[in-house]
């Protein structure tokens, strides 16, 4: 379970820096946002992900997000599409902060190191500015436990310029006995 929490935790990197990164756990907590906060706008497409802090200037701007299957289903792939503008280039140094909560418990709060982990995927930094594309396709498990999933991903700069904030959220119903087994 640690390896799917580390793969899904890497998605939020994906999403927030429009980069193409490995993931299996954050996927599924992308079903759907709940009622728009503040500050909140949903990212275009068919997705369930919203931009949060949309009031503050941010440097990433997503300008669609398609996940299939939408919601996202235990033991299938997922298959992510995401195209986006980034207004600066960004450079080693970078890092995004993500928050995972089940519920009201928080489960992780952890901070990655952009261009580190997108060399997992063949990128490196500096990831140009200017129009990016990416497709991605992950597997998601069947042992994702039921219930209400929450994951925020705040990314900044080596300089701590605000790059994006993502949120989204997901429950898992009870399935064929207690987990889904």
């Amino acid at each position: 379970m640690a390896e799917v929490n580390r793969y899904c935790l890497l998605f939020l990197l994906f999403v927030s820096t429009i980069v193409a990164l490995p993931f299996n756990v954050i996927s599924p907590f992308l079903k759907e946002v709940a009622a728009a906060l503040p500050g909140e706008k949903p990212v275009p497409g068919d997705s369930p992900v919203s931009i949060c802090d949309s009031d503050q200037a941010q440097i990433l701007s997503l300008t669609s997000l398609v996940i299939s299957p939408n919601p996202p289903v235990r033991n299938a792939n997922l298959t992510i599409s995401a195209l986006g503008v980034l207004d600066k280039t960004i450079e080693d140094g970078a890092y995004v902060e993500v928050d995972v909560r089940y519920g009201y418990i928080k489960l992780l709060h952890q901070i990655f190191d952009i261009c580190e982990e997108i060399q997992q995927v063949n990128m490196t930094c500096p990831i140009e500015k200017g129009e990016h594309d990416i497709t991605k396709e992950v597997e998601i498990p069947n042992e994702v436990p039921p219930g209400k999933y929450v994951v925020y991903a705040r990314a900044y700069t080596k300089d701590d310029e605000f790059i994006a904030c993502i949120t989204g959220t997901v429950e898992f119903p009870i399935q064929n006995g207690i987990f889904g087994f």
